[in-house]
């Protein structure tokens, strides 16, 4: 039985789309916003997320961006008001696996669901490495030159994110933008905080990777 999260503020369309899936045996969830979709992606497994282009706030496709950029790799349907090429193709680019246009006729809905939840899935390594410092993105666990770290949720994020963009530097903002698990409770001290605690962590096993560009942000540095 797969289960398919729909991501749209248009409550009346999320609503009738959840009710056409959970005809046909799927388990659907809906989440109104991205910082709602955030939450039940963290707590529950999705086999398809429908993700709505325009919602406030957040846009969908920057939410999708985000998420790939995270190395999620759940299929993507966007739903778009808007039918050019080039807005296609955006959409595409993104990250988004398929494309649908409202107003959508429910069938061609269902083939689409059907079609994506079809595909084998993405044969993929969990293991990110960098220098001596690995991480599975799978068990969330952590090892710095084979000595194993105990992180929490919010600092392997964090580290996961500036790992997978070494030698980059993102300021505060940006990481909240884009490693945070709940965008609703952080700010730039909260990042601050874990951004200490998190390379506490990793001095003690021996490794220091984490940087501070006064004024300008933190990166992960890779010496390898």
């Amino acid at each position: 039985m797969s289960k398919v999260l729909v991501v749209d503020d248009d409550i009346s369309l999320s609503q009738s789309v959840q009710e056409t899936l959970s005809a046909f045996g799927y388990v659907v969830d809906v989440a109104n916003s991205v910082d709602e979709a955030e939450t039940m992606l963290f707590a529950s497994v999705y086999e398809l997320i429908i993700l709505d282009w325009v919602m406030p706030g957040v846009h969908g496709i920057d939410y999708l961006a985000r998420l790939r950029g995270r190395g999620v790799q759940t299929p993507v349907i966007m739903l778009t008001g808007m039918n050019t090429i080039d807005h296609k193709s955006a959409g595409l680019d993104t990250g988004a696996d398929d494309y649908l246009t409202k107003p959508f006729n429910t069938k061609e809905l269902l083939a689409r669901v059907r079609a994506l939840l079809r595909r084998p899935p993405v044969m993929k390594s969990s293991l990110l490495a960098v220098g001596n410092v690995s991480v599975d993105t799978k068990t969330l666990q952590v090892k710095c030159a084979e000595n194993e770290v105990k992180l929490t949720r919010q600092e392997f994020l964090l580290l996961e994110f500036l790992m997978r963009y070494p030698n980059q530097v993102f300021n505060s903002e940006a990481l909240v933008e884009r490693a945070w698990s709940t965008l609703s409770e952080s700010s730039p001290d909260t990042v601050r905080v874990h951004l200490s605690r998190l390379r506490k962590k990793l001095e003690s096993a021996g490794v220091s990777p984490i940087k501070t560009h006064h004024g300008q942000g933190y990166l992960f540095e890779d010496c390898s």
